[in-house]
C-alpha cells in the first residue's frame, strides 16, 4: 500500500433536510417511498454537476452527513431520519453498501436560521490489507 497517495474528500449537498425518525416512523408509506426518490434524484444530479464518479464494486468509503438545521434532533431521531438518505446513496452509487465491511459513517448536525439543506462527503478508506 502506497501512503504517499493523497486522498480527497468529496461533496455533495443537497437542499432537503433529514426528517427525524420520530416523523418518518409515522409517515405513509408512500410519502416515504417519495421522499427515497427525491433523494436519488438530487444525489445524481450533485454527482453529475460536481463530475464525482460511481463507486467500484467493492469500494470502502468513510462519509460524513451533516444536516444544517433550525432545531437540533437527538442523536438517535437523526440517524433513523438519514436511512432514505443512506439507502439512496447506495441506489445512485455514491456508496457501494451501507453496511460496516464497505462503510464507516458519522453524522453531524448545525444549527442555523438559513433554509434546512444536507451536506455529504466521502473519502476512499485506506485499504486493509
Amino acid at each position: 500500500m502506497d501512503n504517499n497517495i493523497k486522498r480527497s474528500k468529496e461533496t455533495i449537498a443537497i437542499p432537503l433536510g433529514i426528517k427525524s425518525l420520530n416523523k418518518l416512523l409515522r409517515a405513509h408509506w408512500s410519502y416515504k417511498g417519495k421522499m427515497k426518490k427525491d433523494y436519488q434524484l438530487l444525489v445524481v444530479n450533485q454527482m453529475r454537476l460536481n463530475r464525482l464518479r460511481k463507486t467500484d464494486v467493492g469500494e470502502k468509503w468513510i462519509v460524513n452527513i451533516t444536516s444544517i438545521r433550525k432545531r437540533k434532533l437527538d442523536y438517535d431521531n437523526l440517524v433513523g431520519g438519514c436511512k432514505p438518505l443512506v439507502d439512496a446513496l447506495c441506489e445512485e452509487s455514491f456508496i457501494w453498501d451501507d453496511d460496516n465491511k464497505h462503510l464507516v459513517i458519522s453524522y453531524n448536525q448545525i444549527t442555523n436560521s438559513g433554509p434546512e439543506h444536507t451536506v455529504i462527503t466521502r473519502e476512499k478508506a485506506a485499504n486493509e490489507s
